[in-house]
């Protein structure tokens, strides 16, 4: 049994456990993040295959799965996944790339990779601070605003410099959950100015954030 079985065994107690890298206790539950479902499905089976492609796409969503297959082509699991770009801030520009981490995380979990739970990490930290945003946006944006200080004096000089690549890195080292909660007007209260705001939603910024992550 490999630390991460053991650690995420039911019958462990883990109040007192120091958690691996890649899980994450969220209300007395582990989790998974699906960046370490997907290292340890290539561990156990660096021959086998993991495959996304786009069910439905329209200017409003996007629907995708994932099928994990043998080496032969024999489907092992599949997961799915849907996401809307009015969801989140994120979403705005990002609701592809989420769709399609969930739905890889989902088909992992069902291959027996997702610990306790078929959410990953990532998706019920979302959840929650969704959650807390819905009751409280602008005290989650001020919690967002003092965990990324140094991010986004980053991303503001970058655009008073007209720095598109250093905007977009500076804006990946975001989590979603964060980029969301600092997604709040400046008229009540957020960080980012009207022109920053406009910027962050611009066609430059968006090619320049695919290219940071090629």
């Amino acid at each position: 049994m490999s630390k991460f079985d053991d650690i995420m065994s039911p019958s462990k107690p883990v109040e007192q456990e120091v958690l691996p890298d890649g899980v994450v206790k969220i209300r007395d539950k582990l989790y998974r993040t699906v960046a370490l479902r997907i290292h340890l499905f290539r561990e156990d089976h660096p021959d086998w295959s993991l495959r996304t492609n786009i069910l439905l796409e329209t200017d409003d969503m996007v629907r995708m799965q994932c099928v994990v297959s043998d080496r032969l082509g024999h489907v092992i699991a599949t997961g799915m996944a849907q996401e809307r770009v009015a969801a989140s801030a994120i979403n705005k520009t990002s609701h592809i790339e989420n769709c399609e981490t969930s739905c890889v995380g989902r088909a992992l979990a069902f291959m027996g990779y997702g610990g306790q739970e078929i959410a990953s990490a990532q998706e019920m930290e979302q959840a929650l601070e969704k959650q807390e945003q819905d009751n409280d946006p602008l005290a989650a944006h001020n919690k967002a605003k003092q965990a990324n200080r140094e991010s986004i004096e980053y991303i503001k000089e970058g655009i008073k410099n007209d720095d598109m690549l250093a905007v977009a890195e500076a804006w990946i080292e975001l989590t979603n959950a964060d980029k969301e909660a600092l997604w709040v007007a400046p008229s009540k209260g957020g960080v980012f100015t009207t022109y920053e705001r406009k910027i962050l939603k611009s066609n430059e910024f968006y090619e320049a954030t695919k290219e940071v992550m090629q």
